[in-house]
């Protein structure tokens, strides 16, 4: 039985725990650049999905739009007290009733506080009524007259839009303000350059802004608006081939989708099953009978009214994802008053094909979910796709992620956030699709930055966020992990690591660990003077167990390959060390050896367990570069053989795009599609300009024989580059090579020297 001591000692325990709860929940939040674990969302407090033992409270599902707008408001970081500035520019008048007007801001000079809030130009007329207010996109990309919705009647307020003046586009360079007005033409308007938390340029006017004249443009809005879904459609096939419905592809060797992960597809602008090429260009998907390859020939050709960006193809269905606007009525506003605009509103289009009869496609299935599309993976039938929608900067205008689906109407996902702050958000949303099946779709959204890299497992996806940091070097990357399991996704963990990542290729998941590869910027965001880079190992809950740090000082990643327990890392500046980093203790990672050679190389691709292929440069502005390293002895890895492509200029797609690579070990064959520039003639008066020859270059690789070049395959040659002929993809069907550009695709025998044997224009 308790006695009232007992009672009193109970009630004041309970009270000193509330009280540390308190004071500890801060703690929740992690240390930027600690590796430390970011706390779980509600997902932990669904009964379908279990949290991660390890991870911290959650914060409840936001169940509705008022939540969502709540949390980002008590989680947004705010401005230090900085006073504000306005840069004022006269635009002179000039002949004529209409005239347009362009500035080019110089930004060299702002410099940033704790935080940025925003940075705008205000347009006034003589008399100092407002015109409208123009700000830099969200997207970073210059204001523009096509980027800008019509503008409403003169001495009505206009739209207003955000900018990021620490953006890379921006700090150090340039914004850019377009505008038209019907004043009279002896009238001025006034300029201003706002910011709150910046100091505008204080350069000559003179290199600050530009005049022209032009046609206005003025158009009032009307109180309704159509938006309408652009859908596929069919148009007639250059020169169709009957084929029987459902009969059974023949098996044949053929190359796949060159992918990070085994089992775990990519999408990408052409596929192949062995039988017919599935390829995208422009807006168009074309559908081709491809072997053999002299009765090649288009089978259908699928247009779309917005832009494909990738495809899949398996189990009789042709997956292509599309991305297009439409244009959402908004509540724009000048500081302090709100009037009505319009915004474009990023989509994402998922469409399902049958191709039982390629010659006839027939559609089965249509997704449409909001957002910007960021990234997808197919794994067995099932499609995981990711999307990410901007949070606008007046949280009146918020409107959740929804996602369209012909099967299953349209829902709102279950939307979460996390225990962060931040100075801005986005919604991810991560949606599944069965390809094979009807449905519905299940997606989630999370309340964190756009999506930056994409990494997936068989079981596991990973969304990588850059933290925006205050000095306008992105210091921390936060990192989310989620499982998959058959369709179902549920958030398992986050973390944070130190530095940016290059690409997806700078992570890789390894007996349950997750290893991340970053450079780390302590310096100029313009310099790599204090820059360093460092591998960091987290385990299940996303916590650092293992890392290594300050290799190569002075230096940021230019390729990453990690395999089984090693990491191979090339790092530049004026000479390429290849290292080679040991990560069979997690908790221990450690440099084995390394080389250091000229050049650099931007893709590295493993040959077998001891040999690594590398794709580069001589130099930034040299010869294109391809190596194959020895690393028999980890401790003095070698350059078992290498060749230089081509005079300064020189280039491959497979430099930025590791999918435009081709290599098959068994067959011996290594593609890669190449714009090659010969050298300048140059005399006392005058230069001769340097050819290009545009196609592929095919090679066979051995660690005795080092690279034989078996054959080229040409597209153009010309004394200037031919963007559409630019080869992109290159792929074989048995002893068949075909090569693609956006202009056709040639055919090419393997067997001997190789040969072209046919090829396809697409119109």
């Amino acid at each position: 039985m308790l006695t009232k001591n007992d009672g009193i000692l109970i009630v004041l325990g309970c009270i000193i725990g509330i009280l540390a709860a308190i004071i500890a929940y801060p703690l929740l939040v992690p240390a930027p650049g600690t590796g430390s674990v970011l706390p779980a969302t509600s997902t932990v407090a669904r009964p379908d999905e279990p949290g991660v033992a390890g991870t911290a409270a959650s914060l409840g599902e936001l169940t509705t739009k008022e939540d969502v707008a709540a949390f980002i408001r008590s989680h947004t970081e705010t401005a230090g007290a900085t006073p504000s500035a306005t840069r004022d520019y006269t635009v002179s008048a000039v002949p004529g009733s209409a005239r347009t007007f362009t500035f080019d801001v110089d930004t060299s000079s702002f410099t940033p506080d704790e935080y940025v809030v925003t940075a705008s130009a205000v347009i006034q007329d003589a008399t100092g009524t407002t015109l409208f207010n123009v700000l830099a996109p969200e997207s970073r990309r210059y204001v523009t007259v096509p980027e800008i919705p019509e503008y409403p009647p003169v001495g009505s307020s206009g739209f207003y839009i955000r900018i990021d003046p620490i953006s890379d586009k921006v700090v150090g360079d340039r914004f850019t303000i377009t505008g038209v007005t019907n004043l009279p033409a002896d009238a001025e308007i006034l300029v201003q350059v706002y910011s709150s938390s910046f100091k505008p340029t204080q350069k000559s006017q003179s290199g600050e802004f530009s005049g022209a004249t032009g046609t206005i443009r003025t158009s009032s809005y009307p109180s309704t608006m159509n938006y309408p879904v652009p859908t596929a459609m069919m148009t007639a096939a250059p020169t169709p081939v009957p084929t029987t419905a459902g009969a059974a592809l023949p098996t044949r060797a053929y190359s796949t989708t060159n992918v990070q992960v085994q089992d775990v597809d990519e999408a990408d602008i052409i596929k192949t099953d062995g039988e017919n090429i599935y390829v995208v260009t422009g807006s168009c998907l074309h559908i081709l009978k491809a072997y053999p390859a002299s009765e090649a020939k288009f089978l259908s050709t699928l247009r779309f009214a917005g832009s494909p960006q990738a495809l899949y193809a398996g189990y009789g269905r042709v997956v292509l994802i599309t991305t297009d606007t439409w244009t959402r009525p908004i509540t724009a506003c000048t500081p302090g008053r709100c009037s009505y605009s319009s915004s474009a509103t990023p989509r994402t289009l998922i469409y399902v094909f049958s191709v039982k009869d390629p010659a006839n496609p027939a559609l089965v299935r249509e997704v449409d979910a909001d957002g910007s599309y960021s990234s997808s993976r197919m794994i067995g039938t099932q499609l995981y796709f990711v999307t990410s929608t901007p949070v606008p900067s007046r949280l009146d205008d918020l409107q959740l992620p929804s996602v369209h689906d012909d099967h299953g109407g349209i829902t709102t996902p279950p939307v979460y956030g996390f225990n962060t702050t931040d100075r801005s958000f986005a919604f991810s949303t991560i949606g599944s699709l069965d390809v094979t099946g009807t449905s519905s779709v299940p997606a989630k959204s999370f309340i964190i930055g756009t999506a930056g890299t994409i990494y997936a497992s068989p079981t596991r996806l990973y969304i990588a966020v850059p933290d925006r940091a205050v000095s306008g070097i992105r210091k921390t990357t936060s990192v989310y992990s989620f499982t998959l399991d058959s369709g179902k996704i549920a958030y398992a963990a986050g973390g944070n690591v130190d530095g940016t990542l290059l690409s997806q290729y700078s992570l890789d998941e390894y007996d349950g660990n997750l290893r991340v590869a970053t450079t780390i910027n302590t310096g100029s965001w313009q310099m790599n003077d204090g820059s360093y880079s460092k591998v960091t190992v987290l385990d299940r809950t996303m916590a650092a167990i293992g890392t290594l740090s300050d290799i190569a000082p002075g230096e940021r990643i230019y390729a990453a390959r990690f395999m089984g327990d090693r990491l191979y890392l090339v790092t530049f500046r004026q000479t390429d060390p290849f290292f080679v980093i040991g990560l069979a203790e997690p908790r221990n990672p450690v440099i084995l050896g390394k080389l250091k050679l000229p050049g650099f190389s931007n893709y590295l691709h493993p040959y077998d367990g001891n040999h690594i292929i590398g794709i580069g440069k001589e130099s930034t502005s040299g010869p294109l570069k391809i190596a194959l390293f020895d690393v028999t002895d980890v401790n003095n890895p070698v350059q078992q053989a290498g060749e230089t492509l081509g005079g300064p200029g020189s280039t491959s797609p497979v430099l930025t795009e590791p999918r435009a690579f081709l290599f098959d070990q068994q067959k011996d064959i290594l593609v890669l599609p190449v714009e090659l520039h010969s050298e300048s003639a140059c005399t006392a008066k005058s230069c001769t300009p340097p050819a290009i020859w545009g196609g592929a270059y095919v090679y066979g690789v051995s660690p005795d024989k080092g690279f034989t070049l078996k054959g080229t395959v040409k597209h153009y040659s010309s004394s200037y580059a031919l963007y559409r002929s630019q080869v992109k993809r290159a792929l074989y069907i048995e002893n068949t090579l075909y090569t693609m550009s956006d202009a056709k695709i040639v055919m090419s025998d393997l067997k001997g020297p190789v040969l072209q044997v046919n090829e396809l224009n697409f119109q």
